[in-house]
């Protein structure tokens, strides 16, 4: 009996449990966790790499609100990045997809999207912000507008964000949904490109009403004349916040350094408060797998068969000019170069 409770007690010690290697994970120094992604990124040709950013309110600045944030991250791994802003949600999925840059920010339904095309790519981070890991979406009018409820939408105009939007898109119309509405057949909706397009819109008159997510509408209250006289009609189900992808085929063991790298810039020590002061609301960055972003499949789900209706429409696309017709650069054509310097972790 002594020998066999001695035997179980060796088994039970040399398995790992996930608490164990997670245990093992946490305890690495920074610094050996930042040389292994060096060594996996040199060792697969990886001179330096390409981050896509997504321009989720606005076409212009959002290379310019990550900079400082991105910079921290490579002089901590030592290696240079390039920031790629992207024209438009599908510009970014094209260029994570195409292998044009490493590491992609998206929105939650943008990667799901992107996910079921290319189930290799790997999302290995998201944020929190406001302390939370979710935001939430609304529906707005005019504090003039007669429309009080999503019932009174029937019939009238609508400023969505874009097919690939979350709280532009699929939350929005999940929330019809639950109010009987038909956002395709009943609704006259048109996709604006970005979350501050779709706010002048509502402002403007050019659409009744339309979709966007907390963050947009406090930054659009603060600088855009109309704004602070919209009202919000109704609100989405919570959503996960932003997916930080990486491509198909990017170095596995290089994988831990970058999201410790990245969930070091964080608000409790002035270097990530300075960093991520651009970025308003963000506090920091947790390690994110594809199951955080299961409710965004529901959601999906939910709506899918809406989708799929005959007779039903997606709204029409509003043009709007692109950055290079703007004269604005799109690439940055300066990488970010990594000083070196010894690690601080």
């Amino acid at each position: 009996m002594i020998r066999l409770l001695l035997g179980l007690l060796l088994v039970v010690g040399c398995t790992d449990t996930p608490e164990a290697v997670r245990g093992r994970i946490h305890k690495t120094p920074a610094s050996e966790m930042y040389q292994q992604a060096r060594e996996a990124l040199k060792e697969a040709g990886v001179e330096h790499l390409v981050w896509g950013l997504t321009p989720f309110v606005s076409q212009y600045g959002v290379d310019e609100q990550y900079r400082p944030t991105i910079s921290l991250v490579s002089s901590r791994l030592r290696v240079p990045i390039h920031l790629r802003a992207g024209k438009n949600y599908e510009d970014v999925e094209q260029m994570l997809l195409s292998g044009e840059v490493d590491i992609a920010l998206m929105s939650p339904y943008a990667y799901v999207r992107a996910k079921a095309r290319a189930p290799d790519i790997q999302v290995f981070s998201t944020h929190i912000a406001k302390g939370t890991e979710s935001y939430g979406a609304y529906i707005l009018a005019r504090d003039d507008s007669p429309i009080r409820t999503l019932n009174d939408l029937r019939g009238k105009s609508f400023g969505f964000v874009d097919q690939r939007s979350s709280s532009g898109w699929l939350f929005p119309i999940s929330r019809m949904l639950d109010d009987g509405v038909n956002p395709l057949q009943e609704v006259k909706g048109r996709f604006y490109g970005s979350h501050e397009r779709v706010i002048r819109a509502i402002v403007n008159g050019e659409v009744a009403a339309g979709a966007t997510y907390d963050g947009a509408l406090a930054e659009g209250r603060g600088r855009i004349p109309g704004a602070k006289n919209l009202r919000v009609i109704a609100r989405t189900e919570r959503i996960p916040y932003d997916a930080y992808v990486l491509r198909s085929g990017f170095p596995e063991k290089a994988i831990l350094g970058l999201q410790k790298a990245l969930s070091s810039v964080s608000t409790r020590d002035a270097l990530g408060r300075e960093a991520l002061e651009p970025l308003i609301d963000i506090n920091g960055f947790i390690r994110a797998d594809d199951a955080h972003y299961r409710s965004v499949r529901v959601i999906e789900t939910k709506v899918q068969s809406l989708l799929d209706l005959p007779g039903g429409r997606l709204p029409s696309v509003v043009t709007i000019p692109t950055v290079e017709d703007s004269g604005e650069p799109h690439d940055d054509p300066t990488s970010i170069h990594s000083p070196t310097i010894t690690n601080t972790d």
